[in-house]
């Protein structure tokens, strides 16, 4: 087997979705959805933003979190998961992960 030679880039919108697919396999995100209004589609629940520079990557979560989750465990296994998803799946060198919990579903119950 001989050495590859020559650069692999991977587009910026490949890297959002794998960010996306990758957190939404993290316990306590609430999932994308929610009631349809007069034909309306759902807002989402949730948003990545990624910023790929000379540093690394830079990435903004922005979720909704399950009922009874702890804020702070639920934040730190997002960091893992995201840092993990683009160190080892597309990589890249992780500058930062920020999470942003926008808001916590209602419990049903």
């Amino acid at each position: 087997m001989t050495a590859a030679t020559g650069n692999v880039i991977v587009a910026p919108n490949v890297l959002v979705r794998l960010v996306s697919l990758a957190i939404r396999e993290v316990p306590g995100v609430a999932q994308e959805g929610g009631a349809r209004r007069a034909g309306r589609r759902p807002k989402s629940r949730l948003r990545v933003v990624t910023h790929v520079g000379a540093e690394g990557v830079s990435t903004d979560c922005y979720l909704v979190a399950q009922a009874d989750t702890n804020l702070l465990e639920l934040g730190v296994a997002v960091q893992a998961t995201v840092a993990a998803v683009i160190q080892e799946l597309a990589g890249m060198t992780v500058r930062e992960v920020n999470v942003y919990i926008q808001d916590v579903e209602a419990s049903s119950g």
